[in-house]
């Protein structure tokens, strides 16, 4: 039975119906007691402001572009920045359709492959690429938890929980790849008792070929971080292309309340920040893809302290409409070039 559902969740057109489906009940949910009112708030947006929130959000992926290629031209010099960012944006695609975003870098494998980068490579630079990402996101959200531990303790003292929750297990999956490939203590103890356990009670099938992908994901992930080591210029240039993703990231709700004219002040800028990180971080634990459905709902109930729930409800449709739909046709057009691209070349 669990075989057969996990199967089920690896369809792409099943995880697309899933991500119609809940997105149905959003509006549903969004449009239930307050559905004129929203349209007439989002009727009344600000054009301008829209074109620079689209704006914003591609800029967003072009950054995430510019990263990756930066770090294929450490072996690659003639990849270039384009390819990055269309590279950037499959990312955003099958990380939106996938549950857990599990497809993303198995799609970035694909396209770096039909760009002229051996899987064997594209994995190193998707390890590095993560594990620069998820440092700089893991203290990114560590400094935003202290700077307003109190007021969100305070205000959201069941969701944020959680969002420590989700923190912590960001920082956890870093300090686990580093013990492992830094302790061979530790390493010994994961491969003899830990996966030995899991596998008795069956949830790992074959110990031997997991150890086997283990010490093959270790390889990969101490080379990166030895590559780090040696390309200093390199590591500031991505933690700082990382930090402004964030923060683009995170503000973009602050643009969406701007353009439908709600109100809301610069006062406001650093708290909005903190709640679109804290979300990100209960998205965490939500296996649909994209975290359909409950990001929206967490969305709502967080936001709903700063601004009136219907002003929530308006935000939330516009960011996310501007920030994941709009990722996902995208990002799907750029996958339907790349594949019609290669397909013309192999006549």
């Amino acid at each position: 039975m669990w075989c057969k559902l996990k199967n089920l969740f690896k369809k792409t057109s099943f995880n697309i119906f899933l991500v119609i489906f809940f997105t149905i009940l959003v509006l549903i949910f969004t449009f239930k007691d307050d559905g004129l009112i929203v349209l007439s708030i989002i009727n009344s947006a600000s054009i301008p402001m829209l074109i620079i929130i689209v704006f914003i959000n591609i800029i967003d992926r072009i950054l995430h572009g510019v990263g990756l290629a930066l770090e294929c031209k450490v072996t690659h010099p003639e990849y270039s920045y384009f390819q990055g960012f269309c590279n950037a944006y499959v990312a955003g695609l099958f990380c939106n359709i996938t549950p857990s975003a599990s497809g993303g870098q198995v799609a970035q494998a694909y396209v770096f492959d039909k760009q002229g980068i051996p899987l064997a490579e594209s994995t190193g630079i998707l390890w590095l690429d993560f594990i620069v990402y998820q440092s700089v996101m893991t203290i990114y959200v560590f400094i935003l938890l202290i700077l307003k531990y109190h007021y969100f303790h305070t205000v959201y003292s069941e969701y944020f929980v959680i969002s420590i929750l989700g923190f912590i297990v960001s920082a956890f999956i870093i300090v686990m790849l580093f013990l492992l490939a830094k302790s061979e203590k530790f390493y010994t103890f994961i491969c003899t008792k830990v996966i030995h356990y899991l596998s008795k009670i069956r949830i790992i099938k074959d110990e031997e070929a997991y150890i086997l992908k283990l010490n093959e994901q270790l390889s990969l992930f101490t080379k990166e971080i030895h590559r780090l080591s040696t390309h200093k210029s390199l590591i500031i240039k991505l933690v700082l292309i990382n930090i402004s993703r964030l923060t683009i990231y995170y503000m973009l709700p602050f643009i969406c309340a701007i353009a439908l004219n709600i109100n809301v002040s610069l006062n406001d800028l650093l708290n909005i920040i903190a709640l679109s990180s804290f979300v990100a971080m209960v998205n965490a634990f939500m296996p649909m893809p994209g975290s359909t459905g409950g990001t929206e709902a967490v969305f709502v109930l967080m936001f709903s302290t700063i601004f009136k729930s219907v002003d929530a409800k308006s935000i939330m449709l516009l960011w996310r409409l501007l920030t994941y739909y709009l990722t996902i046709l995208i990002g799907s057009l750029i996958f339907m070039l790349i594949k019609l691209n290669n397909a013309n070349k192999e006549e």
